[in-house]
C-alpha cells in the first residue's frame, strides 16, 4: 500500500492533465459512458448526496423556508441530489437543470422506475438559465461549479432567478484545502471508488476555486453571505 501511494502522488504531481479530457469544461455524457458514471456515483449516495441534502433541510428550517418551496438544482445530472432532498422533504417541489441530455434522460427513467414522478427537468447551460427573473426560492449546486465554462457568470443568473429573500446553497471542491490534507482521503476513496477515479479527482485539483474566492465573488453580485464552511469541500450559502 506504501507503495501505491508513492506512485499515485509521483504520477499526480508530473502531470495533471493526462488523465483529464481534452477541455475539462466538456463532459460529453452519453451511452454507456453516461451510464458508467451514473453507476459509480450510486455508490457515493450516503457519502456525497445524502449529507448535503440533510444540509439543505437544516437551511430552509434556519432561514425560514417552507417545505412548499421550489428548488432548483443546477448541474444535476442523474438527479441524484434531487431524489435524497425529496425523501427528506416530501412537500419540496423540485426542479433540475443539466447540459446533458443523457442525464437528464436517466434522471427522468430512475424516477419512473422509483415512483417519484415529481421533477421538473430541463436541458439549459447554467450561464444562460431558462428561467425567468426572480421565480425560484432556492438554488443548490453540488460540485459542479468548477466544471460550468463560466463560473462567475453562473453565479450571476443564480443571483437573477432567485426571488428576493432566495438561498443559494453551493458545495463544492475546495482548492485552497492544504494538499498534504487531501493526500489523507486517498486510501478511503481509493477503496471506495477505484483507483482511476480517485486519481482523476486528485489531478482535477487545478480546477478548483478556493472557498473565499468564491464568497468573495459571491458578495460582488450582491448575496448576502449566511454561512462559508471552509473544508475540503467548502460550503457557502448566500442569500439575494
Amino acid at each position: 500500500m506504501e507503495n501505491l501511494f508513492k506512485t499515485f502522488f509521483a504520477q499526480y504531481s508530473i502531470n495533471a492533465m493526462e488523465i483529464m479530457p481534452e477541455s475539462h469544461h466538456s463532459h460529453p455524457w452519453e451511452g454507456n459512458r453516461a451510464e458508467s458514471f451514473v453507476h459509480s456515483m450510486e455508490k457515493l449516495v450516503k457519502y456525497r448526496y445524502r449529507p448535503f441534502a440533510k444540509q439543505i433541510r437544516k437551511a430552509i428550517e434556519r432561514f425560514g423556508k417552507t417545505e412548499n418551496s421550489e428548488i432548483l438544482d443546477i448541474g444535476c445530472g442523474p438527479g441524484l441530489l434531487l431524489f435524497e432532498i425529496k425523501k427528506l422533504i416530501p412537500s419540496i417541489n423540485l426542479m433540475g437543470l443539466d447540459s446533458s441530455e443523457a442525464m437528464l434522460a436517466i434522471a427522468n427513467k430512475k424516477a419512473k422506475e422509483n415512483h417519484l414522478e415529481f421533477l421538473d427537468l430541463r436541458q439549459g447551460s447554467a450561464e444562460s438559465m431558462p428561467f425567468e427573473d426572480t421565480s425560484i426560492d432556492i438554488v443548490t449546486c453540488l460540485s459542479s461549479l468548477h466544471d460550468f465554462k463560466e463560473a462567475k457568470t453562473t453565479l450571476r443568473e443564480v443571483y437573477r432567478v432567485l426571488r428576493d429573500e432566495g438561498l443559494f446553497i453551493l458545495k463544492d471542491k475546495n482548492a485552497s484545502y492544504p494538499k498534504w490534507k487531501m493526500r489523507i482521503q486517498f486510501v478511503p476513496l481509493l477503496f471506495r471508488i477505484g483507483y482511476k477515479r480517485t486519481a482523476r479527482y486528485f489531478k482535477s485539483r487545478e480546477l478548483w476555486f478556493g472557498a473565499n474566492k468564491v464568497k468573495d465573488w459571491m458578495k460582488e453580485i450582491g448575496f448576502l453571505i449566511q454561512k462559508l464552511e471552509n473544508k475540503k469541500d467548502y460550503v457557502i450559502i448566500g442569500k439575494k
